[in-house]
């Protein structure tokens, strides 16, 4: 159940407090520490009011990561294959060094051992995360740069280095390693003239 948090007053600024809480709790603690009354406990808040909102501690869970995946802006495209398809893998190498994407899927797969959404959950992140390479791709196949083919498999292809290495390995990636993970792309998918 995903909540719909409305934007006026002294009741937003509540709802605020909660999922910024929650969300500390996750990073911090792990899933099993949202409960209303550990949030209740770190706002005071009443327990009524979160579970108004949230009835269930997966509720809170799925707003927070929609609320992630919907606050980011796609980034400027060029029309310029490469610069775009680097435009959106660097976007994704940003995100991976300002957010705590690791511990948010460290945080799903603890979820997961409780609730049977988290993998909807967590793929629907992962999505909203490759938003922009997917739109790089197909902007490519449309322009007639790509060979068109499989766009999901393209764009996991084009991130799943970089995943594995930031998220799995726990390894920092950088610039460099964005642009060899374009590079390596192009010249498996590039429409030969």
């Amino acid at each position: 159940m995903t909540v719909e948090v409305e934007r006026r007053g002294p009741r937003q600024a509540t709802l605020e407090l909660v999922l910024t809480t929650a969300f500390r709790l996750l990073i911090d603690e792990g899933a099993h520490a949202i409960t209303a009354q550990r949030i209740h406990q770190e706002t005071g808040v009443a327990r009524t009011t979160i579970y108004r909102h949230w009835p269930e501690p997966a509720d809170l869970i799925r707003t927070m990561f929609d609320r992630a995946v919907a606050g980011r802006g796609i980034p400027a495209f060029t029309g310029d294959l490469r610069a775009d398809l680097q435009i959106a893998v660097d976007s994704l190498v940003q995100r991976f060094n300002r957010r705590p994407v690791r511990a948010l899927f460290g945080a799903l797969v603890e979820h997961g051992r409780r609730d049977s959404d988290a993998g909807d959950i967590a793929a629907d992140y992962v999505r909203g995360l490759l938003t922009p390479v997917r739109q790089a791709v197909d902007a490519g196949i449309e322009r007639g740069e790509l060979v068109d083919g499989d766009v999901d498999g393209m764009v996991d292809e084009l991130s799943a280095t970089l995943f594995m290495r930031h998220v799995l390995l726990g390894q920092q990636v950088d610039d460099d390693d964005a642009r060899r993970a374009v590079d390596s792309f192009l010249r498996r998918h590039v429409v030969e003239r």
